[in-house]
């Protein structure tokens, strides 16, 4: 039935509907979009943020970063770069931003593994050219058998110094069996002059002669024990070297060891007839005081009153005297032993001595003062090492290698930094220049050392040279492996001036090849023993081939435990850029960060509508939340 005002009702009822069904699609729709209008102000403001890092730090190392000494100072900025995006949101309706920071990454955190992302971010962009030929860790793992097998033959060669103690020992007991063979010439030559007071005189000198046995056995005795613990201390001391050898090097000490093992045995079967002469020395002072009783018989006939048949008497008892003289027991040494220069053995001892406890002196060039800088660490971010790292691929590691190359300073470049020797901080972690650099030097020489052993063993003819001398040393009346021993402390001592060489060229400036050939080598053996009388090395001829002085440093730090490395990296950064930013702490510099973005908005449509009241459970505003998060 139809009604008046039905038609206009029923229009209303549609239009009220479709009116609700698109505010509330439109409120949806800008919901959507003021979430992600606030999205694009959170990212705008992170970014900006960020655009805010360290110039200096930049400039200097290539390193971005933003400092920061507060959540709440991170906070501020970023509600200050949302600010312009707040107050022009028209219908989102954006309102009282709040920012809540869920994580900071700081360049130190996780043992400076963001500081290393960083650097190699930014050297792969970059084209350099290694120190490493080949494969850096089996170029290592070389290095390591050469200073191993150096170390070890070394520490043999300088065993023969117990060795060389036991032959000296040996020596002063055939001197007194010498002398006591001089006696009884002396004795034999009083005899026939008829000299009965030197033949006393002879016959007390032969018992005191004889009585300095005991004593000289017991001489030997000692330095032998010595000798046996010294080999034993220095095979517990390189078992582990030994084991971790390559099989061919392993070989080849094997071999040489057991002559020195050798030596031992025969020292043992020489002292079962050392130790006899004891006994036999208290014996042979028996029969010399049965001599001084017939001496005795003798003078008192002498004295008495001469007649033809007293001198009958005297003849025969000078007869009977000259032939106890020749029935004395002889003592005798049946074995080799001895060295014949002990002066040269002994230099190469010096020679050692001098580079190894004064190789800071020896190396460092003349025109060049070695800085006495220190630090003082307590502020610097090497106090309070972080964990958490994680390692890093060959390329990465190389890429660190030579950023710390180009951005850090040695000895060699001579500048004026917080610390002169930035590279040999790095490696050390002292707080002196000095003690960094001293520190330096010895690793550096403990590698050429490896390498120029390994050069010697490996070249016939300077092996044959070490062999010659060893064998003048020695002399031909000594037992074999004493010569070994010898060649062992010749080859260590000639390596080591080759070393001291090679370093004083580095460090002027100059280039070593790792790998020397014949042409590059440096020391003669002859001249070894110079260093002596002048105190100082010979000079090395410049090179263009090899590796310099930072090319071996670099070589150190890529084996160098990389937190360490890392943490010392920050330490000269602060220190270099707190120079100029007294406040300046790599603690402060932030890496990353990651946080929530929250506001209030206010609805728009669904508050037009004509029966907006009917949207029930509906506030006028409501809240939103965003995420932001940046890296550099």
């Amino acid at each position: 039935m139809k009604k008046s005002g039905s038609v206009t009702i029923f229009v209303c009822l549609i239009f009220i509907c479709i009116s609700a069904l698109i505010c509330g699609l439109l409120e949806s729709a800008r919901t959507s979009g003021a979430r992600l209008y606030l999205q694009t102000a959170g990212d705008s403001a992170i970014d900006s943020l960020f655009s805010r890092y360290h110039r200096e730090l930049w400039d200097n190392y290539k390193i971005l970063a933003l400092e920061s000494e507060s959540d709440e100072n991170i906070s501020e900025l970023m509600l200050s770069y949302m600010q312009p995006y707040i107050e022009n949101s028209g219908m989102y309706r954006i309102q009282n931003p709040q920012i809540k920071l869920n994580k900071k990454i700081s360049l130190s955190d996780n043992g400076g593994m963001y500081l290393e992302q960083e650097i190699i971010d930014y050297m792969s962009l970059g084209v350099f050219e290694s120190v490493f030929d080949g494969s850096p860790d089996d170029l290592w793992k070389d290095i390591e058998d050469a200073m191993s097998m150096e170390k070890i033959t070394t520490d043999y060669g300088l065993g023969s110094k117990e060795a060389v103690e036991v032959e000296k020992a040996l020596k002063r007991l055939s001197e007194n069996i010498e002398k006591q063979e001089e006696i009884r010439s002396k004795m034999k030559s009083a005899v026939s002059a008829q000299n009965i007071s030197e033949i006393k005189k002879l016959c007390k000198d032969l018992k005191s002669t004889l009585k300095k046995v005991p004593d000289l056995i017991k001489k030997y005795e000692k330095k032998a024990d010595r000798m046996s613990e010294k080999i034993r201390e220095i095979e517990n001391k390189n078992a582990d070297n030994i084991s971790k050898l390559s099989e061919s090097n392993r070989e080849y000490i094997d071999g040489e060891i057991s002559k020195f093992k050798e030596y031992v045995d025969k020292d043992s079967e020489r002292r079962i007839e050392i130790s006899a002469l004891a006994g036999l020395s208290e014996s042979m002072i028996s029969e010399v005081e049965e001599l001084e009783s017939d001496i005795e018989s003798l003078q008192e006939m002498m004295e008495a009153e001469d007649d033809e048949e007293q001198d009958y008497d005297i003849g025969e008892a000078w007869n009977n005297l000259g032939s106890g003289i020749d029935a004395l027991t002889v003592m005798r040494l049946n074995f080799k032993y001895g060295i014949a220069d002990e002066e040269k053995e002994e230099k190469l001892k010096q020679v050692k001595e001098l580079i190894s406890d004064g190789i800071f002196s020896l190396v460092i060039p003349e025109n060049r003062e070695v800085s006495n800088k220190s630090i003082n660490r307590l502020s610097l971010p090497s106090n309070a090492i972080t964990g958490g790292y994680s390692g890093r691929n060959l390329a990465q590691r190389l890429l660190v290698n030579e950023y710390m190359g180009t951005y850090f300073a040695d000895f060699t470049d001579d500048i004026d930094t917080p610390l002169s020797y930035e590279l040999e901080y790095i490696l050390n972690g002292d707080t002196s220049d000095r003690i960094n650099l001293e520190n330096a030097i010895l690793k550096i020489l403990a590698i050429r050392e490896g390498l120029n052993y390994m050069h010697i063993i490996s070249d016939a003819s300077k092996m044959q040279s070490a062999q010659e001398l060893a064998t003048v040393i020695s002399g031909v009346l000594c037992l074999p492996q004493i010569t070994l021993l010898i060649k062992f402390l010749i080859i260590a001592v000639w390596a080591l001036v080759e070393s001291a060489i090679d370093l004083r060229c580095l460090l002027s400036g100059g280039k070593v090849p790792l790998i020397k050939s014949r042409d590059d080598w440096s020391a003669d053996l002859d001249s070894i023993f110079d260093i002596l009388n002048n105190n100082s090395l010979r000079e090395k001829e410049a090179s263009s081939r090899g590796i310099n002085y930072e090319g071996y440093l670099k070589m150190l730090l890529y084996i160098e435990e990389p937190v360490k490395r890392n943490f010392r990296m920050m330490d000269i950064m602060q220190l270099d850029i707190s120079r100029s930013q007294n406040d300046f702490l790599i603690n402060d510099m932030v890496y990353g960060i990651e946080a929530d973005i929250g506001c209030g908005a206010k609805r728009l449509f669904s508050e037009i509508s004509f029966f907006s009241e009917e949207f029930v459970g509906l506030d006028s505003g409501y809240d939103m939340a965003v995420k932001v998060e940046k890296i550099y």
